[in-house]
């Protein structure tokens, strides 16, 4: 490309621009080849160090947030907007996880069982030494491998009670999860628990 080649490209890419201000950057990069030309440079060299046209005109009109004529603004695209289930898609979709719900929650509900039956054998643990102790004042009789078995009880008692909080802790997180999971399903929200 030569120095006509190069302000033709630069004076058409700058065409948005008014007339004196155009004329006035193509002097510019004229004194440009000038200067370029008295150093001893050919115009392919001068060409290579100032850039394309097409880089010096987006920068020059971006300087002034102008676009270029005959091409496109950016195109940024919009999200996609999901539409809301109507009555119907809700209650099909109701009928559909009416099955699989009832199960889920069954089986939830049964684990829940476990989690009480757990609870209240952790509470007859921690009772025992009440009885060791009605026991001994109702019968008159104490026994020492009895005391023995109390403390027993009452560690297992704590066991039973470590456990106990892990596992209400787990199904409070698995019932938490799958309710989230239902309501966002019927929402019809793409984005899941």
């Amino acid at each position: 490309m030569d120095k006509t080649q190069f302000l033709d490209e630069l004076a058409l890419k700058l065409s948005g621009l008014g007339q004196e201000e155009r004329q006035e950057i193509l002097a510019d990069y004229m004194e440009h080849f000038a200067a370029g030309a008295a150093s001893g440079k050919s115009e392919q060299e001068i060409v290579f160090d100032l850039g394309s046209p097409d880089e010096i005109a987006r920068d020059i009109l971006a300087e002034r947030s102008e676009i270029p004529a005959g091409e496109a603004p950016y195109y940024v695209p919009r999200p996609v907007v999901r539409k809301k289930r109507g009555v119907a898609g809700r209650m099909w979709l109701f009928l559909a996880m009416l099955i699989p719900n009832l199960v889920v929650y069954s089986l939830l509900l049964s684990f829940w069982g476990v989690v009480v039956g757990f609870a209240g054998s952790t509470l007859g643990f921690f009772l025992t030494p009440f009885g060791f102790v009605l026991d001994a004042v109702l019968n008159q009789n104490f026994e020492l491998y009895k005391l023995f078995g109390t403390i027993a009880v009452v560690g297992l008692g704590f066991i039973f009670f470590v456990l106990t909080i892990w596992l209400a802790k787990a199904m409070v997180t698995a019932s938490i999860a799958y309710t989230k999971f239902n309501i966002h399903l019927m929402k019809g929200e793409s984005k899941h628990v």
